[in-house]
């Protein structure tokens, strides 16, 4: 059951990173404004259910495998390399999940108009936090997945 469940989390992993890394690079080759919005208001709403349902099979496999490796049994976890790592995975999880519904209740209330200014702001640095922690818990994920 174990190995199922770190393939699902890893699975949804590659689906989290490689829509992100799409939605990325969407943002800035699409120079055309008209175009942008257009592209955006079909595939932004789709894509925010999707990375809804990604996010939470990640939340819901990653708690699976913290359980089942018992990493919630180390007493200090400074005093254990594998047990920091573990913790300070879930804290740029955190980081990542509340910038992802920062980024999707802002995105989804704008859709279809021009976002104000503080909206623009708050969607594009929740955008580049998401962008840059995809790949420091992906780093963090591969140095964890050592000691397993």
């Amino acid at each position: 059951m174990l190995d199922i469940v770190l393939y699902i989390h890893i699975v949804a992993a590659s689906a989290w990173i490689g829509g992100s890394i799409l939605l990325f690079v969407l943002g800035l080759s699409l120079r055309d404004k008209e175009a942008q919005k257009i592209v955006y208001f079909y595939i932004g709403p789709l894509y925010g259910y999707f990375e809804t349902f990604i996010l939470l099979t990640l939340l819901a496999t990653g708690g699976y495998l913290y359980h089942s490796y018992s990493f919630h049994s180390f007493a200090n976890l400074y005093d254990n390399r594998l047990a920091f790592l573990m913790h300070l995975k879930i804290a740029f999880v955190v980081l990542i999940t509340l910038s992802t519904i920062i980024h999707m209740y802002i995105s989804l209330k704008a859709n279809g108009r021009d976002k104000s200014l503080k909206e623009k702001i708050l969607a594009r640095t929740s955008s580049m936090i998401i962008f840059l922690l995809n790949f420091i818990i992906l780093w963090l994920a591969m140095d964890i997945r050592e000691f397993l």
